[in-house]
């Protein structure tokens, strides 16, 4: 009975020892992070501050706004300092259960992966960002002031660099779908037009209220559908 449920028992020790060594690197990002939190906050708040007048404050109205500004910084910090030893340990949880062949594509999978989210949110971060505080804040006069929030500036920036990370994904799984041959090469030209239609409403629940900032959202969002079907072809079966 017990020879039975050891194969289990040694996957479950397996699995919290890999969870310690996240959590603990997690905990080590974290106070690393937390003494850089000046640093970082700074760095966050650099977007806003080339759109804000000189002298423009930020503002917080909640008595622990502030410090918890700074405990989230360094928090998503840490996740992020943290993400290659997480994704090593869940490799080497999976790898010994799979083929040679399935091990090179999730190796390459985890690579494009990381690789791509990083450069989406690096976007997000030094092109979306900056032009959508252009615009929304060209709208301060001497009689309306822009004093933004430091709540709600924090939950906008993370959503951002967060969501092209995420859209950046779109060319690998575009290619990664047609390579496993779960959908045809021709399948994205077919419905180039609604996904058109469909990334200007993503584009539109992005920034709700400016329609410019909407069309010129969407630019960069057919651009990258577009790399994806590029990115289909070079990538279909047999190649």
């Amino acid at each position: 009975m017990s020879s039975s449920h050891s194969p289990l028992k040694v996957h479950l020790n397996e699995l919290r020892r890999r969870l310690i060594i996240c959590s603990v690197t997690i905990a080590i990002a974290f106070v690393i992070s937390w003494f850089f939190s000046d640093y970082l906050v700074s760095w966050l708040f650099y977007p806003v501050r080339r759109a804000l007048p000189p002298g423009s404050p930020m503002i917080f109205t909640a008595l622990t706004e502030g410090f918890m500004t700074y405990l989230k910084v360094a928090f998503w910090t840490a996740i992020i300092l943290s993400t290659p030893m997480i994704l090593y340990q869940i490799w080497e949880f999976v790898a010994p259960g799979l083929y040679d062949r399935e091990k090179k594509y999730t190796r390459h999978l985890v690579y494009w992966g990381l690789g791509l989210f990083i450069l989406g949110g690096l976007f997000g971060y030094w092109v979306i960002m900056p032009v959508a505080f252009s615009i929304t804040l060209s709208f301060a006069t001497k009689d309306l002031v822009a004093m933004p929030r430091l709540q709600n500036y924090l939950v906008f920036s993370l959503k951002t660099i967060l969501i092209f990370g995420l859209i950046f994904e779109i060319p690998f799984l575009m290619a990664f779908a047609v390579h496993c041959n779960i959908v045809p090469e021709r399948y994205f030209i077919m419905h180039r037009k609604a996904s058109y239609i469909a990334l200007y409403l993503l584009a539109v629940l992005l920034v709700p209220t400016d329609i410019f900032s909407q069309i010129l959202l969407s630019f960069p969002l057919i651009g990258i559908y577009e790399i994806g079907i590029l990115f289909a072809r070079w990538f279909r079966p047999g190649d």
